[in-house]
């Protein structure tokens, strides 16, 4: 579970050191592969924008993408820059001093690649990365807010991953250093040791897999890629410390891929098969009735400490969603297959955007996972209702912000239920007895919202103790539901966020089929696509079901817009407080 507290047996006085724990726990959600996107570090930090905006002005001239790009990121960068407190320390100048050319949609190319340019050279990844370590040790030695905190640790993962960290080696190293390895926590210095753990050099790897014998027809072709295929695992290499099934055999070879330069060994398997899938596909090119392929699990050997590490398949991008309990799947799928009806020319559309989906669910491969995933989202959006004047990813936009707006409260919510039963379920279920509501999302709003529930929600609050991660998320929801202007606020931001990550995964796409270059953040993009899609087709489904509210995809779309719209203009009323009557409607789109 993302949230899940872990006992503090390594500390010495967790009382003592409230502000270290809080990081630990919120760097843990943020790491765990199937967290809420809303709770994962972000794919991109200032520095890192600052570089995407000028690759984009590269992008550009180089007829890849379309001009109108170059502002949407330049604006994201102004949005970001502004509230960053690691940038914000490193520049030379009053930050007023870049907003005006970054927010200006008209500042001329060449002054904005100047502004970007004399920015880039204040963020370098290693300067940041520095700096966002020296931030953090302040900020837990003097207490800082948990907001402060949370910002920072933002910033520090995304850093770390940028500069090639695997999310799994951060995970597993920060689990070990505060909970399960050697030695004590004793307070503020401990989080200088685990700095450490992370050096600026990368180490060099050797990566072994098991592989197809068809592989024998690349020996010379791939000599200068530092990859070897041979019958007998490398001879520089302890066979002791490989796996049962490395044992030579007749229909087997082994590559190994040499001197992988990478900050961790899962980032040098990812690095190693990439290298593996090329030559797979450049195999495929002469050689058609047989697929290449290689045994998911291998061996990465670390020059530097001599260690042996066997390392199983990764999960795949497109796994990292949370699937509904088999039970409970079955039962959709029978509602599904017993009502679902659209027209005609509206089932073929679904069926192959449900195509596109299994496509990129059974490939291994980034970019493919990525175009089809791209394609099935743009394909179920309504042309039809496309006006002249806006640009195709304008109108992708428009159709898709209803769909992923309009259950996001309630999706946050009911994670919010999860992590409290996960915490205390007796205690959690006892509580939302006394409260009304057909949901436990009900209950929980209620709770946080009317003042006739301040004891209980007391007594929840008290029951918190050293989980600070916990407390900081139920006080987020207590701001955010506390009237109606805020949870208007959150949609907003949220919409904003969504606009941004759409655009990239557009710009992306864009890259790979024009420029053939798949950018280093197209793993998260592609969880995001999936998600966004898996959103919109689920609702598609909800809606075309008994009691049938819509009978085409077009249809789909328009009523999500109208019923987004109306929900948010109602919230959106002066003078409206939240109470017993209006609370589901108004919390929840529904």
């Amino acid at each position: 579970d993302p949230m899940l507290f872990r006992k503090l047996v390594k500390w010495d006085d967790a009382a003592k050191t409230p502000a270290l724990l809080f990081l630990v726990q919120i760097i843990e959600e943020m790491l765990f592969e199937f967290s809420l996107d809303t709770y994962k570090a972000s794919v991109m930090h200032t520095g890192l924008l600052c570089q995407e905006a000028l690759t984009t002005i590269s992008d550009v001239e180089a007829g890849n993408i379309k001009a109108p790009n170059i502002a949407h990121v330049s604006a994201e960068l102004a949005a970001n820059l502004e509230k960053d407190p690691v940038a914000l320390s490193l520049l030379p100048l009053p930050v007023a001093a870049f907003l005006p050319a970054l927010k200006n949609p008209k500042t001329p190319i060449r002054e904005l690649q100047t502004v970007l340019q004399l920015l880039s050279v204040q963020l370098p990844p290693d300067r940041f990365r520095m700096r966002n370590e020296e931030l953090l040790m302040k900020a837990v030695t003097d207490s800082a807010t948990y907001a402060e905190l949370r910002r920072l640790a933002r910033t520090y993962i995304t850093t770390l991953t940028a500069t090639g960290f695997s999310a799994r080696h951060l995970q597993e190293q920060t689990q070990e250093f505060f909970h399960y390895g050697t030695g004590r926590i004793t307070g503020p210095e401990s989080l200088a040791e685990f700095f450490k753990l992370f050096p600026l050099e990368d180490n060099q790897y050797t990566v072994v897999f098991r592989v197809d014998k068809i592989f024998e027809h690349v020996v010379p072709a791939f000599s200068n890629l530092k990859i070897s295929v041979t019958p007998e695992l490398p001879k520089d290499l302890d066979a002791k410390q490989f796996p049962e099934n490395f044992a030579p055999s007749a229909d087997t070879l082994f590559a190994s891929v040499q001197e992988v330069e990478a900050g961790d060994p899962f980032s040098a398997r990812d690095a190693a098969e990439r290298l593996l899938n090329l030559t797979a596909t450049l195999l495929t090119l002469f050689h058609h009735r047989e697929h290449p392929s290689w045994l998911p699990q291998c061996v990465v050997y670390e020059t530097k400490t001599k260690r042996y590490l066997s390392i199983a398949e990764p999960l795949n991008s497109m796994q990292k969603c949370a699937d509904l309990l088999q039970p409970v799947a079955s039962r959709r799928l029978h509602e599904f297959a017993s009502s679902f009806s659209l027209d005609r020319d509206s089932f073929s559309k679904f069926i192959r955007s449900a195509e596109l989906h299994a496509l990129a669910v059974r490939s291994n491969a980034d970019e493919n996972q990525i175009l089809n995933l791209w394609i099935a989202l743009e394909s179920l959006v309504p042309s039809e209702s496309k006006s002249d004047d806006i640009s195709n990813i304008e109108h992708i936009i428009k159709c898709l912000l209803p769909f992923l707006n309009y259950g996001y409260i309630e999706r946050l919510v009911n994670n919010l239920v999860k992590d409290l039963l996960q915490w205390n379920s007796d205690f959690t279920r006892s509580l939302f007895k006394a409260i009304p509501g057909k949901k436990f999302t009900d209950r929980l709003v209620r709770l946080i919202v009317l003042p006739k529930f301040d004891v209980p929600r007391r007594r929840l609050e008290d029951s918190f103790k050293d989980f600070h991660l916990l407390r900081d998320r139920f006080d987020y929801f207590k701001q955010m539901l506390s009237s109606h202007t805020t949870v208007v606020s959150a949609l907003d931001a949220h919409s904003q966020r969504l606009e941004w990550q759409i655009r990239r995964i557009y710009r992306t796409r864009n890259i790979i089929v024009h420029s053939g270059i798949t950018p280093r953040y197209t793993k998260p993009l592609i969880e995001h696509t999936h998600d966004y899609l898996d959103t919109v087709l689920s609702l598609l489904v909800r809606l075309a079901s008994k009691p049938k509210t819509i009978h085409s995809v077009a249809q789909g779309f328009k009523y999500v817009e109208l019923r987004y719209r109306q929900y948010y203009n109602k919230l959106s009323q002066k003078s409206l407080t939240f109470d017993a009557t209006n609370i589901d409607q108004l919390v929840f789109c529904r």
